[in-house]
């Protein structure tokens, strides 16, 4: 139970040393600057849109551009930076790395969630832009498809990718930490039963 006082307690000093690091460094506008980067160069090649910046009214806005129309980004590419936040953070509660594994761990979970962020950006148009959008049941069908696929995909980005990316690099860790392995089950049930006899 202390093991995972102890490792909460990392985690929320961890999050909050990393929310102050981001503010003073702009770490979000670097990130959502390099991902509109790599967006704009991948994304003709691989979706058929071309993304490009636009004056708005309160400040440049993102624009997909195609030959059958134009539509614009409303996901906030600096928001999507914040799920670093929550795998930066649990990476640093996690006991037993040392500084080259967690090194290494955090190298490859940012470039896994780039990955997934730039996955989310290239999806939008092709999960936004519904040719059917009518009223007949095949467009409400396919409306439907889009927002629940949408939403899946935001759900995994700021929540269910943090997790997911740490669970798979720290799996050795957890494994011991929280007997996972069922060597380490069987053990601890026997101690349970040697106390209680």
């Amino acid at each position: 139970m202390t093991s995972k006082l102890a490792f909460v307690g990392r985690f929320l000093a961890a999050f909050a040393l990393l929310i102050a690091v981001g503010w003073a460094t702009n770490g979000p506008a670097r990130y959502a600057a390099l991902l509109q980067e790599a967006a704009t160069i991948s994304s003709p090649v691989l979706t058929g849109w071309w993304l490009e910046t636009r004056p708005g009214r309160q400040g440049p806005e993102l624009w997909f551009r195609h030959t059958e129309g134009e539509l614009r980004l409303l996901l906030s590419l600096e928001s999507l930076a914040l799920g670093l936040l929550p795998l930066l953070a649990l990476l640093s509660a996690t006991p037993g790395l040392g500084l080259r594994r967690f090194g290494a761990n955090v190298t490859i979970g940012c470039a896994a969630f780039f990955a997934l962020d730039l996955l989310v950006v290239l999806l939008y148009p092709i999960l936004v832009s519904n040719p059917n959008t009518g009223t007949d049941v095949t467009g409400t069908f396919l409306s439907a498809v889009t927002d629940i696929t949408g939403f899946f995909l935001g759900l995994l980005t700021f929540v269910g990718g943090p997790v997911i990316i740490w669970f798979v690099l720290t799996f050795d860790q957890l494994r011991s930490i929280w007997r996972l392995d069922p060597a380490e089950m069987v053990k601890g049930r026997g101690q349970k039963s040697k106390v209680k006899g």
